[in-house]
């Protein structure tokens, strides 16, 4: 069989994928990969071959539209930048995917995550071909999950979920119609998940079911839950960053150094609080650093401080009012920053987490067993920090409210005792293992395939 990768949006968005594009290649299978302009080099690492597709998530990300518009007190603005952002890079995908499909020659499938599942279904849909999607939390109407916090109940649950769905609608309608009308589609009334549904495409639920235990119930076959998805060690080591860091490691805070500092500062001293926000913008890293340099001191820790895709060169040093730099920022016995790591090999050296809640590094943070404490920032990231905080191993905040006084030490004490610790040991034990979530993972796109 053919399958072809559309892949867009951030690293955590597009990795997990590429487990399943490695394990179907593994199987015989052949895999044609597109992903976002910016992660091409991550594909190309693990010989995939990748093509670029869409648009550069990390300059979307990094955009005014997402950093300024999005978060605007003005509704008008808020909801337009919202319509933007929803259907970005579509026009980019539609024509990008249906030049891989003709360039070599069809396929079996198209397999897609959540961001630009519209266009995909409507180029598979066009091309009479089938289509499966994986998703890294749930997106679907059910009485379980709720999108929302504070809502309990399966018919208060469903019921959010069906408005979430309305309003998702309104926003991307108009721009969906758009790309159906572009592929000589007609247009359509009835949004996305009820058309999916019932077509009978293949949504794989790319999760661990020990978070949403009701769901397996819920959900029929077209929407297994596998587990979470992770790269093999053999993948990490193409990846170069089976070490401590990958790259340059931060030597000191701000500073430039390789991964065996990093191991030694690891091994000197109490296994320190890891704290990442991966592709999400950190407004301030000088005010982060602070934060995270305050938390240490009032609660004894360390910290190391991944900055992901933000720039912490000079975040290092105190800023005045005035916002210059003043005196010398974290000490460097107590917070390290670095640049990426490798979660699998890092995180189990840590004692707890604060992140943002992304489905993959909630995902590294569970498997090696720790609490956590969840800076969210939009989508999926206060559900996780909802799931985490109902199983008994993290607590939730705003990311932006993690630099006001005091308020990171404080959840960073709710999760840093041994009962926590010991009920997210527990739980990191029961989660799937990730080479079997994989493989269901790929089983579910190859049935895809055959139920066409």
């Amino acid at each position: 069989m053919r399958h072809v990768m559309a892949l867009v949006g951030s690293r955590g968005d597009v990795q997990p994928a590429l487990a399943v594009a490695l394990e179907l290649r593994r199987r015989g299978h052949e895999v044609v990969t597109g992903v976002a302009p910016n992660l091409v080099p991550l594909a190309g690492r693990l010989g995939l071959d990748p093509v670029p597709l869409g648009i550069d998530s990390a300059a979307l990300l990094g955009s005014d539209l997402v950093r300024r518009d999005m978060r605007s007190a003005h509704p008008v603005r808020r909801v337009r930048a919202l319509r933007a952002v929803a259907s970005a890079g579509w026009d980019e995908l539609r024509t990008g995917l249906l030049a891989l499909l003709d360039d070599v020659g069809g396929a079996d499938t198209v397999v897609t995550g959540l961001l630009g599942q519209e266009v995909a279904a409507a180029v598979a849909e066009r091309r009479g071909l089938a289509m499966a999607a994986l998703h890294y939390c749930p997106v679907r109407a059910n009485g379980v999950v709720s999108p929302v916090s504070g809502v309990r109940g399966p018919r208060a649950t469903r019921a959010v979920w069906t408005l979430g769905e309305r309003v998702r609608w309104g926003l991307t309608r108009r721009a969906e119609n758009g790309q159906r009308a572009a592929l000589g589609l007609g247009g359509t009334r009835v949004h996305l998940p009820a058309r999916l549904r019932d077509a009978g495409a293949v949504e794989v639920q790319a999760y661990d079911p020990a978070l949403a235990p009701g769901l397996v119930g819920e959900w029929g076959p077209r929407r297994p839950l596998t587990g979470f998805l992770a790269l093999d060690d053999d993948a990490r080591a193409r990846l170069g960053e089976t070490g401590s860091a990958s790259g340059a490691d931060g030597g000191g805070v701000g500073g430039t150094g390789g991964s065996a500092s990093l191991d030694a500062w690891l091994d000197d001293g109490e296994p320190p609080v890891y704290v990442g926000f991966g592709s999400m913008p950190v407004a301030d890293p000088a005010a982060l650093l602070a934060a995270v340099d305050a938390a240490c001191a009032d609660l004894g820790v360390r910290a190391l401080v991944s900055a992901g895709w933000n720039d912490f060169s000079g975040a290092d040093r105190a800023r005045g009012a005035d916002g210059a730099t003043g005196a010398p920022g974290p000490d460097a016995k107590r917070v390290r920053v670095v640049g990426a790591v490798d979660h699998a090999v890092v995180l189990p050296r840590c004692r707890a987490a604060v992140h943002h809640g992304g489905a993959g590094t909630t995902a590294a943070a569970l498997r090696a067993g720790l609490p956590a404490v969840v800076g969210w920032y939009s989508a999926d990231q206060p559900m996780w920090g909802d799931l985490l905080r109902d199983a008994g191993v993290g607590v939730a905040r705003r990311a932006s409210t993690l630099t006001e006084p005091g308020v990171l030490a404080g959840a960073l004490t709710e999760v840093l005792d041994d009962a926590t610790a010991a009920r997210a040991a527990a739980l990191g034990g029961r989660l799937v293992p990730a080479d079997r979530a994989v493989a269901a993972a790929a089983d579910a796109v190859v049935s895809a395939s055959a139920g066409a």
